[in-house]
């Protein structure tokens, strides 16, 4: 004969005999050693964004000598304007984030159209060698924030979107 009663069987938590009763991190002092990483990264950081952002010349000059540039080019100044907006907001400079965002997508929506719009490609790496020749560290004045609408409406014509 079988019975229809449930039966509650009580598990033991050995996840508390495990971890035991201390109190876990303290948020705060993991906030402040990752701000303080982050300060003794910035120095190395305006080495970082030079190394990218003379990679990204060198590969628009290489660009210019091909009609029309190699896709392989193309692609590269596409990686290194996201590698350069990846890492621009974190280490102070987000009109960096922001041209590297632009010229990132204009590039990934349609690299054929990229390739044949090299002049629009210039003007975006020539404004990041503009925020770092005047070390820009906030979002800019009034001259940055046309250049920034100039170049977004440019890509968004050409895209047609």
């Amino acid at each position: 004969m079988t019975s229809n009663k449930a039966q509650v069987i009580k598990v033991p938590n050995l996840l508390r005999a495990k971890v035991g009763n201390k109190p876990g991190p303290d948020l705060n002092q993991i906030v402040r050693q990752a701000e303080a990483a982050l300060g003794s990264m910035q120095d190395q950081y305006e080495t970082w964004i030079r190394d990218y952002v003379t990679k990204i010349n060198e590969a628009l000059a290489t660009a210019r000598r091909s009609v029309p540039p190699d896709p392989e080019t193309i692609a590269l100044i596409r990686k290194t304007s996201h590698d350069i907006k990846g890492q621009g907001e974190t280490f102070g400079y987000p009109l960096l984030t922001q041209v590297g965002h632009m010229l990132f997508h204009f590039i990934e929506r349609d690299q054929g159209q990229a390739a044949r719009s090299i002049e629009l490609i210039a003007a975006h790496i020539e404004f990041m060698n503009l925020v770092l020749q005047d070390k820009i560290h906030d979002q800019g004045g009034a001259k940055e924030q046309q250049i920034l609408a100039g170049l977004e409406a440019a890509s968004r014509k050409l895209l047609k979107t």
